[in-house]
């Protein structure tokens, strides 16, 4: 690969279209350390990757390609991953926080005779302290040097720097005073609404905003706890930040060598989010004018330059939508999550990039070529598949993946994924799953092409976003590009309007639970052109089967709705099917309907069923569900993902004393319980917080579903509890009661 440097080029002239400049220009100035017309390299041969999940395994594809051997780490939580599979060398590490003990991950590539460490993303990524330790002992960190995390990874510190250098800061407080008191003083000063923000933050942990005074408090409590769990010690300083009411979040890649070059990669619009946390991220950016776009490139650079920046960062804006203003917010000193965005519509591997950096290698391509790509190369954008439900508050789930189908992958579309199926999510974790990333011609494409990828895109066993996101791509505001952080909150009501559940899903499930059975019967007569029926009963007496589903899809309009179906067996493959639900005074009936199942077996059946009028292809997976031991039952049907319930008859409920718990409220994960809200015998009303439990390194407020007294309290703070966790009502009414 080509070594060159880079072409000064004037970042003020018109960026669309994007063409190479060959006109000589003030180029931006070099960090004077950096400057060197001398070429060093000496390439990396073996590899640590202090890391887990999908961006281990990203790495480590890359480091396989270039021959350079991997060793990967792991937890006892991870020992069966994929990461600790794909080399043949991984060391175990033991507790699932090992991964943020950097002196013993140090001593490990030296006892191993590793020459290189790459950090990922998160973890020790932006650890100074850590990077340093490399460096000392003569390990190569695939990162930035120590003096530039140390300088932009503290946030008071890089606003100083970039104040300094001529880059626009959203107003604040950033100094040492940290007692509540002080911090709600410099809050009044900037004025409310603020941002309170942990100096080490990052990915939305250790963030609130405070509206009003009167939360101040609890909002500066809560935001510590989160960010001394997240970051360790340090992560308690706080920064208090004007709040921008309707800001774009817009970051810029950047790249430099050690030898004074700089490029920006363009730009990526990562507005929606949920709790602070990206789920949608795109590049270029939409709605964006180009004087606009060609001043964040320019101060990204400086930005850069500015500390003597090496290797991968993001240099992160906030652009104001009300006055058009940017102002800085920090640099990111690592490879971002959303890196494959910029990848796709510049034809690079970043992490080539970072590899030959850290080897003592010039950057490969000029800033001109950089536009020359992005030129041909449209508009690209990533969805981040999440173990959640959004219907819940975006509340964090956990457990086996049993049932995993994923969209076809092709140069423009592509998945990072870190599990396969049978794998287990863990809550001891950040929750993504996998990323999505599509490219096309333009952005309008690129977000139809996304839409389609999601729709082929399975996932059982736990509760994801993918329906949400099928949403969003759906949605006439993002479509116009009309983002911003508070788009899923300003457009909730589209977003979250629940869904109808058709009567074909009930149909396929009911013949999707019959289609072993009915395979299995190879004997079969074969008079007439369906064959004789199969029966249920003695003699074929009895023809008709019956089934009670209760819909428990949080997004459809009819949950909690039971729906009864009869199936009656004309012959071979041949089935009358009637569906009779409750607001309906008879039933829904497809007649001669002929339906067949392919390799079916007791978790998932495939079947193809030709209705009067269209042809429908269903996925039907079972599961058991451990909250309610009951069997959960899920379609994936035309783009679409329905769940029910399969309801056991009223005469064996009864017989065994079942009932269901109304209006309860379950953690439907493992979790710390952090402080109880509440007391018992205290009255509260409908929506009052009555727990606060922390699952992934997040808190999240469990709050009472309907006004009453609470009778008990099953957990005292910080002991752990394990699903089922509910808040039930009670037999007395306007009476709950939080027990396990």
């Amino acid at each position: 690969m080509r070594s060159l440097k880079r072409t000064p080029r004037s970042l003020r002239g018109p960026l669309v279209p994007l063409v190479p400049s060959r006109k000589g220009a003030a180029g931006i100035a070099t960090h004077a350390a950096c400057s060197s017309s001398t070429t060093v390299v000496k390439p990396i041969t073996s590899l640590l990757i202090a890391n887990r999940g999908e961006i281990a395994l990203r790495i480590a594809r890359t480091a396989s390609d270039m021959g350079i051997r991997t060793t990967t780490l792991y937890t006892d939580v991870d020992a069966a991953s994929q990461h600790a599979k794909c080399s043949p060398y991984s060391i175990g590490l033991g507790a699932p926080n090992a991964y943020l003990d950097g002196p013993r991950i140090v001593a490990l590539a030296k006892q191993h005779g590793i020459q290189a460490l790459h950090p990922g993303y998160g973890f020790l990524s932006e650890n100074s302290a850590f990077a340093r330790a490399c460096e000392e002992a003569g390990i190569v960190f695939v990162g930035p040097p120590a003096r530039a995390m140390d300088e932009m990874g503290n946030k008071a510190r890089s606003k100083q720097i970039m104040t300094a250098a001529g880059v626009p800061c959203v107003p604040g407080y950033h100094g040492s005073e940290q007692t509540p008191e002080q911090l709600a003083t410099r809050a009044r000063e900037v004025g409310y609404p603020v941002l309170l923000k942990s100096v080490k933050g990052g990915g939305g942990k250790g963030m609130r905003i405070v509206r009003t005074e009167d939360e101040f408090e609890a909002q500066l409590r809560s935001a510590r706890a989160e960010a001394r769990a997240s970051f360790g010690d340090g992560g308690e300083v706080m920064l208090v930040e004007r709040y921008v009411v309707r800001p774009r979040h817009v970051e810029v890649q950047v790249f430099a060598d050690r030898y004074g070059n700089c490029v920006a990669l363009g730009e990526r619009d990562c507005s929606v989010q949920r709790r602070h946390q990206k789920i949608l991220e795109e590049s270029p950016a939409p709605v964006l004018d180009d004087a606009t776009r060609k001043d964040l490139w320019d101060k990204a650079r400086t930005a850069a330059l500015a500390v003597g920046y090496v290797g991968a960062g993001t240099v992160e804006f906030i652009l104001d939508r009300d006055t058009g203003d940017f102002f800085f917010m920090e640099m990111n000193t690592r490879l971002q999550v959303e890196h494959p965005v910029t990848e796709m519509v510049t034809g690079t591997d970043l992490v080539e990039w970072q590899f030959r950096v850290a080897a003592g290698e010039r950057l490969p391509l000029t800033q001109d070529e950089i536009e020359a790509r992005i030129l041909e190369r449209g508009a690209a954008i990533e969805a981040r598949i999440y173990a959640e439900n959004p219907e819940k508050g975006f509340f964090p789930d956990s457990g086996k993946l049993v049932h995993l189908s994923t969209p076809k992958t092709s140069e423009r579309v592509r998945i990072d994924a870190g599990f396969v199926e049978g794998d287990t999510i863990s809550e001891a974790y950040d929750g993504m799953i996998a990323k999505l990333i599509v490219r096309d011609k333009d952005r309008e494409t690129a977000i139809r092409k996304m839409e389609l990828a999601l729709r082929e895109y399975e996932v059982v066993g736990l509760s994801t976003n993918i329906e949400f996101l099928k949403r969003l791509c759906r949605s006439k505001a993002f479509i116009e590009g009309d983002v911003e952080t508070g788009f899923i909150d300003k457009w909730k009501d589209e977003l979250f309007q629940p869904r109808h559940t058709d009567d074909e899903v009930f149909v396929q499930a009911a013949l999707g639970l019959l289609g072993s059975q009915i395979k299995s019967m190879s004997t079969m007569s074969q008079d007439g052109p369906h064959g004789e029926t199969l029966g249920f009963g003695e003699a074929r007496t009895l023809n008709e089967r019956k089934f009670a589903f209760r819909v428990r899809d949080d997004t459809s309009t009819e949950e909690g709705e039971v729906v009864s179906v009869a199936v009656t067996q004309m012959g071979n493959a041949l089935f009358s099917v009637a569906v009779s639900r409750k607001d309906s005074e008879t039933p829904q009936v497809f007649e001669n309907i002929v339906s067949e199942s392919a390799s079916p077996s007791r978790v998932k059946t495939t079947l193809t069923t030709f209705f009067p009028l269209a042809r429908i292809k269903s996925t039907l997976v079972r599961d058991q569900d451990p909250a309610t031991d009951s069997e959960k039952l899920t379609i994936f049907q035309l783009g679409h993902k329905a769940e029910l319930q399969l309801v056991s008859p009223t005469w064996f409920e009864k017989a065994l004393g079942l009932k269901e718990a109304a209006a309860s409220v379950v953690a439907p994960m493992p979790c710390k319980i952090l402080r109880n809200e509440v007391a018992e015998g205290q009255k509260v009303e409908k929506g009052a917080p009555l727990v606060v439990i922390e699952s992934m390194k997040m808190e999240t407020v469990i709050r009472s579903p309907q006004a009453g007294v609470i009778k008990k309290l099953a957990h005292k703070e910080g002991v752990s509890a394990s699903p089922p966790y509910m808040l039930t009502s009670s037999q007395t009414k306007d009476t709950t009661e939080l027990e396990r």
